[in-house]
């Protein structure tokens, strides 16, 4: 397999040169190509041949033909549009066509969130779906942390765990669940912890979830608590549009230093 003609139709610095191959395409393109030619294009020559950088190349090999110039950085081929305005007919495995910052096609390699093999098959990456990229009618979930400070004081101050949706939306709780990791001290005193709409403080708000009672806390093991959807009237004026905040609804704890974090479920729908 080898060239068996190469000309110079045209022009010194770089060239028009036209070649016939028995090579197929992925030969030519290899890396180092013409090297593995040179006794081959000498003969054909009647002399020693120099190749410039750049020179436009017009190939018809074993599987087809086509548009190339030189690179002498690699001793390589580089394929070209077959006119203006077009693609190149090659392609690195697994690689797409970007626009790049000079607005030319260049092929790349898909990275990031997705990735593509070279059977077009395109996968998404292991945790690269996150609950803000979907739709808000669909569950979404959330993990937020809670210091003993915050819990400690959150007759006063609930906790806030879901933003508002906007006007005319509703959030709705799905399921929680509560993750405490003892510390060195147990809660005191205390009151019924729940998910409750909005930030009124000393329990006021309305309840979204069902209650976790004040003995729950005061042990000295790490556990896990689970709230569930509540069962009250969720009047709009208290509920639509209003954020989701764990409170202490009957009291403050006097002490306690376990962190927590809470896993919580929910969607948000429009109410009209």
């Amino acid at each position: 397999m080898a060239i068996t003609s190469l000309t110079t139709d045209w022009g010194t610095s770089p060239r028009t040169i036209r070649m016939t191959t028995t090579n197929s395409l992925a030969e030519i393109t290899t890396l180092g190509y013409f090297t593995s030619q040179s006794t081959v294009i000498d003969l054909l020559n009647h002399g020693a041949w120099t190749w410039i950088d750049g020179d436009f190349i017009e190939i018809v090999y074993s599987d087809g033909q086509g548009f190339f110039t030189y690179d002498a950085a690699t001793d390589a081929l580089i394929a070209q549009p077959a006119s203006s305005g077009t693609l190149t007919n090659t392609l690195a495995s697994a690689r797409v066509f970007v626009g790049n910052a000079s607005n030319i096609a260049t092929g790349v390699a898909m990275s990031g969130d997705t990735t593509i093999t070279n059977a077009g098959v395109v996968a998404i990456g292991a945790n690269k779906v996150l609950s803000s990229m979907v739709s808000p009618l669909l569950v979404k979930y959330v993990a937020v942390p809670i210091s003993a400070s915050e819990f400690n004081g959150m007759y006063a101050a609930p906790k806030l765990l879901i933003a508002a949706g906007g006007a005319n939306t509703l959030v709705v709780l799905k399921q929680a669940q509560l993750l405490l990791t003892y510390g060195s001290a147990a809660y005191a005193a205390g009151g019924t912890a729940a998910i409750q709409w909005d930030a009124t403080v000393n329990g006021a708000g309305v309840i979204a979830s069902t209650t976790l009672a004040n003995t729950l806390f005061q042990g000295t093991a790490s556990i896990g608590l689970n709230l569930n959807p509540g069962v009250v009237t969720e009047t709009f004026s208290t509920c639509v549009n209003k954020g989701l905040y764990l409170s202490n609804i009957s009291g403050a704890y006097t002490t306690g230093d376990s962190d927590m974090v809470l896993h919580l479920w929910y969607t948000v729908i429009p109410t009209v």
